[in-house]
């Protein structure tokens, strides 16, 4: 007997008003807040006791100095013993740290001036010097030091002076602690929590960047006790923003927004981090903190780093691009002039930037998009106009409103040909546009409705299904498999129905003066005893799934999908084999996205090799089915770190989709 279940697309849940239990599962229920969202440009600050030596090897992180001096770095080894002595310890720059030429309200104007909506400034660096007066430190901070001062709460309380919001980093491992890594427990429960719960307290930050959690497991660091704290009891605003980085295994799962590092085109960025926010952070140049051995050719121009901004907030992230200050509190040149270009294009253009969305269509050809909330105008981002007339593919006007050159305040007349617009471009438009390395059209669009919420009550052998909205006054329509859905055509949806055999539900929202919804794809998961798939469990440590698979399994049971246990944190694989039964003949295509290794296999072949010792990563293939029932196994393990698995298909009239649960037996029927 299948047990009755209800699926539910949901909305977010309420921020404010809710006491967290210190578990993922209530703590991921809080929705990132709303300001985060909006401001899509902050500035990241990496600063301390390694801006004195600032050197490392082109293309490393001048911040890792003492990393390198610890790890047999033969570079930095050198480098430190030619200018500093071979017994002059990391340590000792606390007394040559001198910020003289520090002046936070300064920073701050700067940052405001660029265009940034919040500053997030190095606390603590995984050297473990403080830029506060931390207890904890044992003297090891920036007041006890030759410094002299409070530098992060002076920049906190400039920040906050300027309108801006103030965040922290803050490094959850040190690499010299005298309890790290030998007293985990001590270290955790006498000095890190103790030290992070204070700095939260002194500063109430908005932003907390946490770091070095990939060392650790979230239990061992404690963290889901910490941000049950942090949103329940503590001082910090009831809309404080978090990051990802707080366990080996929470990072794209756990925490707050999701955050990439120098990676902004990570493969797996789509509409799970859309939904929960994310943020790209990086440097103008390859290093964060100050590095005097990088030059010119080193770092983002002015033009690479608008572009990049725009990339990341038209697929509905944030930019937080960092500055290296020198050790004396300088902000070296470079980085204030590529920030000030920052800040000119966006006096013109960030109407575009700050409080969008992105749209369903993130760009058009080399032309991007961002939504305003209203959905009513669509800002176009184009590099280079051409002369007579820009046709956007894709894309229709609304209404009589003209388009209008943001920052030029030449508006332009357009017209809908077929599929696409088509803007008329002036002969003297030319002449004004000047050296923007992006210039940006807002144009006029009628809004779309939000996806529709399906609910779908699971019974023995039938499902009733059940389609809402947040849309109140839409209406809707809906067919099964692979067939399109057509307004005037299909299905049209007038209260909950039931379906008796197992089969896709497309469901499209509808409404005068709107464009439809989005097409939500779902399965309707009717199964029967010869569903499922035979999954083994492997406990141990390898480097491939084939060292996995020759050894004896703990554990054999019946699963009816392709995923891990989440209660599994290391050194752990898993098995499925099964059959996959296909419907239509055709060319079909599998992906697995997995940390670490993953392989599937079909009829012996294997479409998709992900093996091996990795992070997350995707890897994709295809093969030529018939219809009919087709071996499959996929084989996954995990091995330090974090773990997950993600495996997809994509086939004759659908797009990439987790593989339904009723697609899947244990035989091939016979």
């Amino acid at each position: 007997m299948i047990r009755s279940i209800v699926i539910t697309i949901v909305c977010t849940m309420m921020l404010n008003g809710k006491e967290y239990d210190p578990s993922w599962s209530s703590l991921d229920s809080r929705s990132t807040p709303q300001w985060f969202k909006d401001a899509k440009f902050g500035i990241f600050i990496h600063w301390g006791l390694y801006s004195v030596p600032a050197w490392g090897p082109k293309g490393s992180y001048a911040e890792w100095y003492l990393n390198g001096l610890r790890s047999g770095d033969s570079t930095r080894i050198k480098y430190h013993e030619d200018n500093f002595g071979k017994d002059f310890p990391y340590r000792g720059f606390i007394d040559l740290f001198k910020p003289v030429n520090y002046e936070p309200d300064k920073w701050a104007e700067l940052f405001k001036e660029c265009g940034a909506r919040y500053v997030v400034l190095t606390s603590k660096h995984h050297d473990g010097f403080c830029l506060w007066p931390s207890e904890q430190s044992n003297g090891y901070n920036s007041v006890s030091g030759a410094a002299g001062r409070d530098l992060l709460g002076d920049l906190d309380q400039a920040v906050k002076d300027a309108g801006l919001r103030s965040g922290l980093y803050y490094s959850l491992y040190e690499w010299d602690h005298p309890d790290y890594p030998e007293n985990v427990n001590d270290y955790v429960n006498d000095h890190m929590l103790p030290q992070l719960k204070d700095v939260v307290q002194r500063y109430q930050p908005d932003i907390i960047f946490s770091d070095g959690e990939w060392d650790r497991e979230s239990k061992e660091w404690r963290s889901e006790e910490f941000l049950a704290w942090l949103y329940n009891e503590s001082k910090a605003p009831s809309d404080v923003v978090v990051n990802d980085r707080w366990g080996g295994e929470t990072r794209f799962t756990h925490g707050g927004y999701y955050s990439t590092e120098y990676d902004p085109d990570s493969d797996h960025i789509g509409q799970e981090f859309i939904e929960r926010g994310w943020e790209e952070c990086r440097g103008i140049g390859r290093s964060f903190g100050y590095n005097q051995n990088e030059g010119l050719e080193d770092y983002n121009t002015s033009e690479e780093l608008i572009r990049l901004l725009v990339d990341i907030v038209s697929r509905g992230g944030n930019l937080l691009l960092n500055i290296g200050p020198m050790s004396d509190g300088t902000i070296p040149k470079i980085m204030v002039n590529r920030l000030k270009d920052m800040g000119e294009w966006l006096d013109d253009n960030g109407e575009a930037i700050y409080g969008t969305m992105a749209n369903r269509a993130t760009r058009s050809g080399k032309v991007k998009f961002t939504l305003s909330k209203d959905r009513r105008h669509l800002f176009a981002f184009i590099e280079k106009i051409p002369k007579k007339k820009l046709t956007i593919k894709g894309l229709n006007g609304a209404g009589n409103e003209l388009v209008l050159l943001l920052g030029k305040n030449k508006k332009l007349n357009w017209r809908n040909f077929k599929n696409s617009l088509v803007i008329d471009i002036p002969e003297d438009l030319h002449r004004s546009l000047g050296n923007s390395p992006v210039h940006v059209l807002k144009i006029p669009v009628l809004p779309y409705l939000d996806e529709p919420l399906v609910d779908i009550i699971l019974g023995e052998e039938q499902a009733e299904i059940s389609i809402s909205s947040n849309d109140k006054f839409a209406e809707y329509s809906y067919t099964f498999e692979t067939d399109v859905i057509n307004a005037k055509t299909s299905n049209k949806y007038d209260g909950p129905f039931m379906v008796s055999q197992p089969k896709m539900l497309n469901v499209q929202s509808y409404a005068n003066g709107h464009q439809p919804s989005r097409v939500v794809t779902i399965p309707i998961n009717i199964l029967n005893d010869k569903n499922g798939m035979i999954r083994k469990t492997f406990q141990g440590q390898w480097e491939s799934c084939l060292e996995m698979i020759e050894q004896q399994p703990i554990e054999e049971k019946v699963v009816n999908d392709l995923t891990i246990d989440t209660y599994r944190k290391n050194d752990f694989g898993h098995s499925f084999s099964g059959f996959i039964l296909i419907e239509k003949d055709g060319t079909y295509e599998f992906q697995t996205t997995s940390d670490d290794g993953s392989i599937l296999i079909i009829n012996g072949f294997p479409v998709v090799d992900n093996d091996g010792l990795h992070g997350r990563k995707t890897v994709s293939g295809d093969i030529p089915l018939k219809k009919g029932f087709h071996k499959i196994k996929v084989h996954y393990f995990e091995r330090g770190g974090q773990e997950s698995l993600d495996v997809k298909w994509k086939g004759p009239g659908f797009e990439w989709a987790n593989i339904p649960a009723f697609r899947l037996f244990r035989s091939d029927g016979q």
